[in-house]
């Protein structure tokens, strides 16, 4: 009875020995690819920023990083699905039957995939095109933020509150790019009528001159337009001042800063909306001239 039972045993795991080895054998290729597909990877991407950072390539460092993201991300789905393929085969599919069975579905799911296609074709002419790319501040749609990702199908912007956006390439058709050129800032101020307004442009003159001295965003020439509105509580006066690619808001802060201070030192009254009420007692006159405070 012993011996029967053994010899079960020994017919039923000589049986599937082959089958296990077979399987761990498959299971070892199989991580070897993955490995050696990562390996790949690695080194093109490698020799592709070798590539891109060649004197010889002349584009600004913004371009370049997109370009880069741009054909790592093509690399690697290239290399694994090659690797999808080869461990198919090593699992003993016949990948000829799936690609001609591909093709077949290919041509049946094809007018189903024209908005796929679509964003994929803008997504290279917009990189060709040199449209906007990874770090440029940006209005696509009407939607605005600074661009994390240019892919080959869909462009993310990040709003300034955080917010993260992803626009398909083939949706996008309006683009303002405010990152390209200088910025420009705008400075108004309003001072009171009874003000002498050669003296205060002289001082709004000479303060913009101390914040381009201490401002490295400041870059471009100043202008003193002079005045700009006749407002109803105050004469507004205006300056600009050409500064670093989206750095003008920060420029203008520092210049308001400046001015109040300067105006305070001065005298120089900046306005600001008043309201006067009146107040009528019931059955009491009071005539239109007479006024209270508030």
């Amino acid at each position: 009875m012993w011996n029967k039972l053994w010899n079960q045993v020994v017919v039923y795991s000589s049986s599937h020995v082959d089958a296990l080895t077979t399987a761990a054998w498959d299971i070892l290729k199989i991580v070897l690819l993955f490995i050696a597909a990562r390996i790949v990877i690695a080194v093109a991407a490698g020799a592709l920023g070798r590539v891109l950072h060649l004197r010889a390539m002349k584009m600004d460092a913004r371009r370049r990083d997109t370009l880069h993201s741009l054909i790592r991300n093509i690399i690697r789905y290239v290399i694994y699905f090659i690797f999808i393929l080869m461990s198919l085969q090593v699992l003993n599919f016949h990948i000829e039957t799936l690609l001609a069975g591909a093709g077949i579905a290919g041509l049946a799911i094809g007018f189903g995939a024209q908005s796929v296609i679509k964003d994929l074709l803008t997504g290279f002419f917009i990189l060709f095109e040199d449209q906007y790319g990874v770090g440029d501040y940006v209005t696509i749609n009407g939607q605005t933020g600074t661009v994390t990702q240019v892919g080959i199908r869909l462009t993310r912007i990040q709003a300034w509150t955080g917010e993260m956006q992803s626009i398909p390439n083939g949706m996008v058709q309006e683009v303002t790019n405010y990152s390209r050129t200088n910025s420009l800032a705008v400075i108004d101020v309003g001072v009171n009528y009874m003000t002498d307004v050669h003296e205060a442009l002289s001082l709004l003159d000479k303060v913009m001159q101390e914040v381009k001295a201490i401002s490295p965003d400041l870059v471009g020439p100043i202008s003193i337009l002079g005045v700009q509105d006749f407002q109803a509580d105050a004469v507004l006066l205006r300056a600009t001042a050409e500064c670093n690619p989206m750095t003008h808001f920060g420029v203008r802060r520092l210049a308001q800063l400046k001015i109040k201070e300067a105006f305070d030192k001065a005298g120089i009254d900046i306005p600001v909306p008043q309201r006067v009420v009146e107040i009528k007692a019931p059955g009491v006159f009071m005539p239109s001239n007479a006024k209270a405070d508030e």
